[in-house]
């Protein structure tokens, strides 16, 4: 039913036509919209990486890890908070011979005689290593129990799994080389790293060891300061800083890059680690390798 006094202007209705050319031509003010909502916020995000200051946003901060001096408050901030976890110096006990029990575990006493029962642990370094190290303890008298190489693993893979614990309680090692973090050179996230490095240290700790960094092919985030605050202090080599040939991936060291970075490691644990055992440099190199190798892809497995 029509009202009689309506009035329908039919010169002011828009037509069929009219609304589809409308819905088809986008506003002037909408493409400024559009573009100033993608714009602004990538002003932002720049204007913010070149800065170190901290943003607050309500009750929530954001702040950069920019330089030695943040990695450096952040990392002691962390073994702060972790003091607590630590096993008090009135819990250690000895047993018959004076070797110290912790955790179930007896540390070994050192000596330049002693012959160990090493354990290899790592990320592919540990892989090409292995061969040098392997020359070092058969001239020695030492002994590789396992390998254990856990491909594209990282601090997460290592620290937060009990695949290291199960291990060392299967193959009683008296000594440790660990070398992990060449996945780990761009990593930003420090302070959980430096969590599961904590609870790394936790699992070989009481076990002499020789914690040695990534042979760095650039500049890394920190994750070296991260991995030497966590090892007991002077059990952790720095890599960093070697000049060694390359692989040709331009990462791992090829077999003479290995061959130089076990030679100085080797020197290192003999005359200014923290354990020190015999590493006199081999008479004769490349010998063949009959020690047992666990190999893990962190793909496949990743351990938690």
């Amino acid at each position: 039913m029509t009202n009689s006094n309506s009035k329908i202007d039919h010169n002011n209705t828009p037509t069929e036509k009219d609304l589809d050319s409308a819905l088809k031509t986008p506003s002037r003010w909408l493409i400024v919209w559009a573009g100033l909502s993608i714009f602004l916020p990538l002003l932002a995000i720049y204007i913010y990486s070149c800065s170190d200051n901290t943003i607050k946003i309500g009750q929530v901060e954001i702040k950069q890890v920019l330089g030695n001096q943040d990695v450096d408050q952040l990392i002691s901030e962390i073994d702060k908070s972790n003091k607590s976890t630590k096993l008090p110096l009135s819990k250690v006990t000895l047993d018959s011979n004076g070797n110290v029990i912790n955790a179930n575990y007896v540390i070994p006493q050192l000596s330049d005689t002693t012959k160990h029962r090493i354990l290899l642990i790592g990320d592919s370094e540990i892989g090409g290593l292995r061969y040098s190290i392997n020359d070092y303890c058969r001239e020695n008298g030492h002994k590789i129990v396992l390998a254990v190489e856990w491909y594209s693993a990282t601090t997460f893979n290592f620290g937060r799994s009990d695949t290291i614990d199960k291990i060392i309680a299967k193959y009683k090692p008296t000594y440790i080389f660990m070398v992990l973090g060449l996945n780990e050179l761009y990593a930003k996230d420090l302070k959980a790293r430096k969590i599961a490095a904590n609870k790394l240290a936790e699992k070989i700790k009481g076990i002499p060891y020789t914690w040695i960094g990534p042979a760095n092919w650039q500049e890394d985030f920190g994750i070296n300061k991260v991995y030497e605050s966590s090892a007991e202090p002077g059990a952790y080599f720095m890599s960093k800083n070697l000049t060694l040939p390359r692989s040709k991936d331009g990462r791992h060291p090829d077999n003479k890059g290995y061959r130089l970075w076990m030679d100085s490691i080797a020197a290192w644990v003999q005359t200014s680690a923290k354990y020190k055992i015999k590493m006199k440099v081999p008479v004769k190199r490349a010998r063949p390798y009959l020690s047992p190798v666990i190999t893990i892809n962190a793909a496949k497995y990743r351990g938690y």
